[in-house]
């Protein structure tokens, strides 16, 4: 209880503490509490002085949360540095008729439920802490007013809204401000205030729907919002019409309402008439069809828009039905010149106003109209014969009946110059002139004849002419035709006419040449050869022709042209009167083909070409020539064409054949042109070398497996491989064996030899075979002792020709020579003094050994104590080079160990003017910098398939096992029928500066794809191939000699090679070549740029020669841009191939660009085909190659540059190359 009257102490202090501090601002029906206020006055002091605790701190932050109409939220902070535990906040407030209320809470918020809306109050808020209380917070709020009430619509346009609405529920109404705000079909809205009850939107879009929301404003605060929907009414329609009119209907259209979007619109459409309740119909179209109205009567109508219930103003118009059609349409009475009509009334109408109207047109006539109030009309002034359409209808209050309408014709007038065209033994012709004034369409003629011995009988026609069949031949008929058109006949024309004679019987060519045709015929039948007179008319080709008459039973027309065709007529005259005429068809016989001759010949085929005969001209075209053929062994063929040229195949190879070529024109044969051809032998097998000496080759073969081989004779070709060519070229030789012995050749040299079979001078494919002479031997000069007794000096000149070495044998002891030893003297020495010697000098070449005549060679005595003393002293020397030689090697391997902790980098692109530095870095220790690059090529591109270049069938067609295309890169043939792989050829597509495909690397032709490689070059349209290889090097055949030896041309399968000119460097040759597919007849001009002085393996001794070489080609390149990719091959087709692709490419790119990236464009090359570049010193080369070039660039006066200024003290010298080459040799 103490406790609870504690309570009761704080809770009067608490209120009167707040009681001091609160007051409320009064508003009408809220009573002000001022006398709390006075009643407590004096006691808020008084407790104050009794607080034992020290007072909290104020609330912070005090604020109206939110406020509806009912209610208002606060919200505060606690008061600043306060613990949270056991805080009271208290709140203070009025409810108006002179009572308040009070609230306690823990939390920082309160809401105060029951205050007046559209009121302000004031609020006030402490804290209580251990019974002590703080300062008061406090703050004036208004409670929102409340929404109007009953929202509705007034008034609406098709611009505009009105809305009105009722005050709020018990506010007072001063201060009230009423809010709108709309929005509506694609358009922003607005806002409008007023303090009235209502508003009118103006300004509104028509036909449209628009949300409408109202509020109250007072003191600051809206009421909550009243909304509804409301729609302007639509435009009207536009353009009401009449669409169309029937005796049952009426059909309106009009146009959608003025700016109104066509979506959501419904139209009603009302109509009344006279005697007719009316009625309403709705569309959502822009027309609509009225349908059960009576015929002939008036309606009013009336059109109105309705959108989201809400109708537009309404249009309106008249209309009436049409009124019935009249019945039973008919013709009453037809002339020539007139047409009369009848008809009876529409049904069931009122005969009062009716008007008729009758329409009519005819054939070529524009027509005319003519009106009438009775039920009959005549039409004047119409055309004989002619047919009419005529329209009647009913016109009632200016609408018109639909129109009955029907044909008819009037009278035609009679035909005109009726006369005979044509008069047979059997039939007569007649033919006439159409009636005057009338149309042809439509126009019937009916003929009717009678003769001496016959009934009679009628025919029909519509043609202006008639033939009457089956008559007597020489009588006499009577004719009758008139005019029928639309079941109504014209007046009769008559005349007499006769049948003519029989014709001529069995007309027929009995003789032809090439100028002239004679005919013969029989007499008539059934007729006397009395007074008969035969006539003959012939027409040709671009020939007017003439007539010739006679009264014999055959003619001969003279002075026809060759090879034309003519149209002969024959017939009877007698008494006037012809018979018909008998015709045929002939020809004169052609002129013989000319110059017939022999165009190609191959082992299985034969082209013949001649000229068209003489005087064809313009009809070349319409000769069709024939060709027989017969061969030895009875076989024969004939062929026929109509070009002046043929290819005959399947024929015997080295077989003689005769052909016989004839023309034919118009069915008729010329006389034939005789020549004689032989087809190509096969080739030849197993060609081989026997023996050779030193100035002679002996060679065998086998004869091809021919019908006809005993019949051959061989040609024997060959030339020399040396460099420089030997003065004199090539020779030849003929043998009818399968042997022959080559003489007077030059020892030592290697010569391609060709053998083919011919006959009747055609000859075969040639086999070539590469065969080296022996060497010639050496007499040995001179003998002399030398070293004290110890060696001899030998001598011996040179030998003629060509060697590789010398093999000395000396006792019984053996040893090689170089090739320079010849000519100079050559020491021995490890002999011993005072003893005689047996000495032989054995040539060495290609694998050949020729042995000198031995000679006697002796050694002095004297040198036998000097020869103790100078070894003692040998063999000291040679210990202390050992020691030197060690020293020195130790020295070097520390030099060159050091550099291996430095990080190597390899650059790409090099400017032009950094490239002397960049090649002089690489040089450095025996080029290792070269040989590091080097080795960074050395797996790229592997992995990729090779399938195609594996396959069984392709196998033999590679030069090197290791050396085979990638399967995307190579270059595909066109594949030949039945023969798997003949689309391989081991070449590839390589990239240049523009294309992954600028240039074809090949490997050197194999004696097998020799005939691939030219459809290589065929196929690929190439003009340009560079050979990089000779075809023996050191013995060895590196590639097939694939081009002629002479003017002969080679021939493979359809491809005929010719060489048309060669010129000869000392570097280099250039070869052009003519190439020939023989079916097509085509050619393509191929120039050939053969580089002599390249080892393989290896590279030339300087860049200069190659430079030129280089400068040579792309000047016929830039010449040339038209036709395929080059094609450059050497023997793999990878090392020298690459070197000089590369060289080209790059130099273009240091031309176009300044600058140069030889590792990066190896790499790219390498991915196309392996092994490009083959050998680190061909990549060394490449570099000086390039480096030399920009020395010569920088030497040309107008190219002088500091950016070349560090190239001139350069040695291009290409060490490398020279030791290679030496080994080699």
């Amino acid at each position: 209880m103490a406790r609870a009257a504690g309570g009761l102490g704080v809770w009067r202090s608490l209120v009167l503490l707040g009681l001091c501090s609160w007051t409320v601002g009064g508003e009408a029906g809220c009573p002000e509490w001022h006398w709390l206020r006075e009643w407590e006055a004096d006691k808020c002091g008084a407790l104050a002085d009794r607080v034992p605790h020290p007072k909290p701190q104020p609330v912070r932050g005090l604020w109206v949360h939110a406020e509806i109409n009912s209610s208002l939220s606060l919200q505060w902070e606690e008061p600043q540095s306060s613990v949270p535990q056991n805080l009271t906040f208290w709140d203070l407030w009025n409810l108006g008729s002179n009572t308040s209320d009070t609230q306690k809470t823990t939390d920082t918020s309160v809401t105060m439920e029951g205050p007046c809306p559209g009121s302000s109050y004031a609020f006030s808020v402490c804290m209580e802490k251990d019974g002590v209380n703080g300062t008061w917070e406090s703050l004036n709020a208004s409670t929102a007013p409340n929404p109007v009430r009953c929202l509705r619509v007034g008034a609406r346009t098709n611009s505009s809204i009105s809305l009105c609405w009722e005050a709020p529920q018990d506010p007072t109404s001063q201060n009230l401000t009423y809010w709108v705000l709309w929005t509506g079909d694609g358009d922003d809205g607005d806002t409008q205030k007023t303090t009235d009850t209502s508003v009118t939107m103006e300004g509104l879009r028509p036909g449209s729907s628009y949300a409408f929301s109202v509020w109250v404003e007072k003191d600051g605060f809206n009421s909550t919002r009243e909304t509804l929907q409301a729609a302007t009414a639509p435009n009207p329609v536009t353009n009401l019409r009449v669409h169309a009119q029937t005796n049952s209907s009426i059909s309106l259209r009009w146009e959608e309402p003025q700016g109104s979007a066509s979506q959501n619109l419904t139209y009603r459409v009302h109509w009344t008439g006279d005697g007719d309740d009316g009625d309403t119909q709705k569309t959502t179209d822009t027309s609509v069809t009225v349908e059960g109205l009576r015929p002939g009567s008036s309606y009013a109508f009336s059109v109105w828009v309705e959108k989201d219930g809400v109708n537009g103003t309404r249009e309106t118009l008249q209309a009436a039905t049409a009124p019935n059609p009249v019945r039973c349409l008919r013709v009453e009475a037809q002339t020539n010149s007139s047409i009369s009509l009848r008809w009876e009334v529409p049904q069931d109408p009122s005969s009062q106003n009716l008007t008729y109207w009758v329409l009519w047109t005819g054939d070529g006539d524009d027509g005319d109209t003519h009106k009438t109030t009775d039920t009959s009309v005549t039409v004047e002034g119409l055309r004989p014969g002619s047919s009419y359409a005529f329209s009647v209808w009913v016109e009632k209050d200016g609408v018109n009946s639909t129109r009955e309408t029907l044909q008819a014709a009037t009278v035609p007038n009679p035909v005109r110059s009726l006369r005979v065209e044509a008069q047979k033994n059997s039939s007569i012709s007649l033919r006439w002139e159409e009636p005057q004034g009338s149309a042809s369409q439509n126009l019937t003629y009916r003929v009717l004849w009678t003769g001496d011995v016959d009934g009679g009988d009628t025919q029909k026609t519509t043609d202006t002419s008639v033939t009457v069949e089956g008559l007597h031949s020489g009588s006499s008929y009577a004719f009758s035709v008139w005019v029928e058109k639309e079941g109504v006949s014209g007046t009769r024309e008559t005349l007499q006419a006769a049948t003519a004679p029989n014709p001529v019987r069995s007309l027929r060519v009995e003789a032809q040449t090439n100028s002239s045709i004679s005919l013969r015929w029989e007499e008539p039948q059934d007729s006397a050869s009395q007074n008969l007179t035969y006539w003959v008319q012939w027409t040709g080709d671009g020939d007017d022709g003439d007539t010739q008459k006679t009264t014999d039973t055959s003619v001969t027309v003279e002075g026809l042209r060759p090879g034309s065709s003519y149209a002969f007529s024959v017939w009877v005259e007698k008494d006037g009167f012809n018979s018909t005429r008998e015709t045929l068809q002939a020809a004169t016989v052609p002129n013989p083909v000319r110059s017939l001759r022999v165009e190609a010949q191959t082992n299985s085929s034969i082209s013949l070409r001649w000229e068209e005969p003489q005087g064809s001209g313009s009809d070349a075209r319409d000769f069709i020539y024939w060709v027989l053929w017969t061969g030895d062994g009875d076989t024969n063929g004939t062929q026929n064409t109509r070009h002046t040229n043929v290819t005959l195949d399947e024929l015997q190879p080295g077989s003689l054949y005769q052909f016989l070529v004839w023309s034919e024109k118009n069915g008729i044969n010329s006389t034939h042109e005789t020549e004689n051809a032989t087809t190509a032998p096969n080739s030849v097998t197993h060609l081989q070398n026997t023996s050779e000496t030193n100035t002679s080759v002996s060679l065998t073969w086998e004869a091809p497996e021919d019908p006809h081989s005993h019949l051959y004779t061989y040609q024997i070709q060959w030339g020399s491989e040396a460099h420089p060519p030997e003065a004199g070229a090539n020779w030849t030789g003929r043998s009818k064996e399968t042997r022959y012995v080559v003489t007077a050749l030059r020892p030592g040299t290697l010569y391609t030899f060709r053998v083919c079979a011919e006959r009747n001078e055609v000859a075969s494919h040639m086999q070539s075979l590469h065969a080296s002479t022996a060497p010639d031997s050496v007499t040995i000069a001179s003998c002399v002792s030398a070293s004290g007794g110890y060696g001899l000096i030998l001598n011996w000149p040179c030998p003629t020709g060509g060697y590789d070495g010398f093999e000395l044998k000396v006792g019984g002891q053996q040893g090689s020579q170089h090739r320079s030893e010849c000519g100079t003297r050559v020491l021995l020495s490890g002999l011993g003094p005072a003893r005689s010697y047996t000495v032989t000098v054995t040539t060495i070449w290609s694998g050949l050994r020729a042995v000198s005549v031995p000679a006697t060679c002796y050694t002095d005595s004297a040198g036998v104590i000097a020869g103790a003393v100078v070894g003692v002293l040998l063999l000291l020397l040679l210990v202390g080079l050992v020691v030197l030689f060690l020293k020195k090697r130790k020295r070097k391997q520390q030099k060159q160990e050091a550099p291996q902790d430095l990080a190597l980098s390899f650059p790409g692109d090099i400017l032009a003017k950094n490239f002397a530095d960049h090649v002089r870095r690489n040089e450095k220790d025996s080029n290792r910098g070269f040989a590091d690059e080097y080795q960074q090529l050395s797996l790229e591109g592997e992995g990729q398939p090779q399938l195609v270049a594996l396959a069984p069938e392709n196998k033999a067609k590679n030069r090197y096992r290791n050396v085979l295309p990638y399967d995307w890169s190579r270059v595909p043939l066109q594949p030949l029928h039945d023969e798997p792989g003949s689309d391989y050829i081991n070449a590839s597509f390589m990239p240049g500066r523009s294309s992954p495909r600028d240039f074809i690397a090949a490997q050197g032709p194999l004696p097998q794809t020799v005939g691939d490689f030219w459809r290589l070059v065929w196929e690929q349209q190439s003009r340009t191939v560079v050979m990089l290889t000779n075809c023996l090097e050191a013995g060895r055949v590196k590639c097939e000699h694939y081009w002629p030896l002479d003017t002969q041309p080679c021939t493979h399968g359809h491809l005929q090679v010719a060489l048309v000119g060669e010129e000869v460097t000392e570097n280099w040759a250039i070869r052009d070549l003519q190439l020939l597919h023989v079916k097509e007849k085509k050619s393509l001009s191929v120039r050939q740029f053969h580089y002599l002085s390249w080892p393989d393996h290896g590279v030339p001794h300087s860049p200069d020669p190659l430079l030129a070489f280089w400068k040579t080609l792309r000047l016929w390149l830039d010449q040339t841009s038209e036709g395929g990719p080059p094609i450059v091959h050497c023997s793999a087709g990878v090392g020298r191939t690459g070197t000089l692709i590369a060289l080209v490419v790059l130099l273009q790119q240091l031309e176009c660009e300044g600058l140069v990236g030889p590792l990066g464009f190896m790499k790219k090359m390498r991915q196309s085909r392996p092994l490009m570049v083959q050998t680190e010193a061909q990549y060394v080369f490449l570099h000086q190659c390039i480096l030399r070039h920009l020395e010569l660039s920088a030497a040309t006066p107008v190219q002088k540059d500091a950016v070349y200024k560090n190239v001139a003290s350069l040695i291009y010298e290409n060490a490398d190359a020279i030791r290679a080459h030496e080994l080699q040799v």
